[in-house]
């Protein structure tokens, strides 16, 4: 590995980032137009993808407000609003280091929901939202790991049990390895659970869209976004709050969905919730299809067979142990 790739690497794992990829500009030539990192920094040649690792026990105790033993408070937290905080800590210091060094970088937020301000316009008119630029496609590209059919980063570390940030950089770094190990969702083993448990029924359980990168094709869900907000903002029944909202059949419809938003329906305990900490602070009261997919880490036998060294320049504390 070249001088600065393993310097940036390096850096970032001890600054607590879990996994660290790169990815050349070139795997981005089938983003959709506008999204692809050049289409904001001219000058992108690498785009670095970090990992946070989010752990077991908060995901295992979130529920529902009026089970015993369960809460969602710990979600909404270290899985996150910490863990986009610490993250952003991360891609702003190497951002400016790389800078230092003469290389113009870019960072986005890690946040989707409040990433996608510059289509509001877009969203009214189709029904469908989008961020600017997509951590979790930047993290495949990367060589993370893949999409699973939930349409979130899957990596043989963890499984989904991570979030992700970027760094877009004029630096010419020395590219990770696409994933190409084990499957790491296996819908067919668990029945398309991300579909089912969803509240919001956000996820089509047979229709597909599909994301191509190089040599590789990645399948996952149909994923309506609209629909998803209100999971998202606990406007729903299991979405973790205290609202009941019906949503209207069909596709979402993004005014409808304004529309109660800011309607009498939403819970005042809830809209408490939403006006005090949600964001990059708190947020994201749903998140059934992360954090209880059961798409888990590779077993040790699993991660000898896939062999790490193909990993080497997305090395993590765990793989070193």
């Amino acid at each position: 590995m070249d001088k600065l790739t393993r310097k940036v690497v390096d850096l970032l794992l001890e600054w607590g980032a879990d996994l660290v990829g790169i990815a050349p500009v070139e795997r981005f030539a089938n983003a959709p137009e506008g999204h692809k990192p050049t289409d904001f920094l001219p000058e992108c040649k690498s785009v670095i993808s970090i990992a946070l690792h989010i752990f077991k026990g908060m995901a295992d105790v979130w529920g529902e407000y009026d089970q015993p033993g369960k809460t969602i408070t710990p979600y909404l937290f270290y899985g996150y609003g910490l863990t986009n905080l610490e993250s952003s800590r991360m891609v702003n210091r190497m951002a400016k280091l790389l800078e230092y060094q003469g290389h113009k970088t870019l960072c986005f937020m890690p946040t989707w929901q409040s990433s996608f301000y510059k289509y509001f316009e877009e969203a009214v008119e189709t029904n469908k939202v989008k961020a600017e630029f997509s951590h979790r496609h930047a993290a495949a590209a990367a060589g993370l790991g893949t999409l699973g059919w939930n349409g979130l980063g899957l990596t043989p570390e963890f499984g989904s049990m991570q979030r992700y940030n970027s760094i877009l950089t004029s630096a010419e770094l020395e590219p990770t390895p696409l994933y190409d190990g084990p499957d790491l969702c296996r819908k067919e083993a668990c029945g398309n659970k991300c579909a089912r448990i969803c509240p919001a029924g956000a996820f089509s359980e047979a229709e597909s869209q599909s994301l191509t990168i190089e040599d590789k094709t990645i399948t996952y869900a149909v994923h309506d976004n609209i629909r998803c907000l209100y999971g998202i903002n606990a406007m729903v029944k299991g979405s973790g709050g205290r609202s009941d909202i019906k949503i209207p059949e069909g596709p979402g419809q993004a005014m409808v969905w304004y529309a109660e938003m800011e309607g009498d329906n939403v819970d005042m305990f809830d809209r408490g919730m939403l006006d005090n900490c949600f964001g990059i602070i708190c947020g994201d009261f749903c998140g059934k299809c992360l954090h209880q997919c059961p798409s888990k880490a590779l077993s040790a036998k699993e991660m000898k067979d896939y062999d790490l060294s193909k990993r080497a320049s997305s090395l993590n504390r765990y793989s070193l142990l």
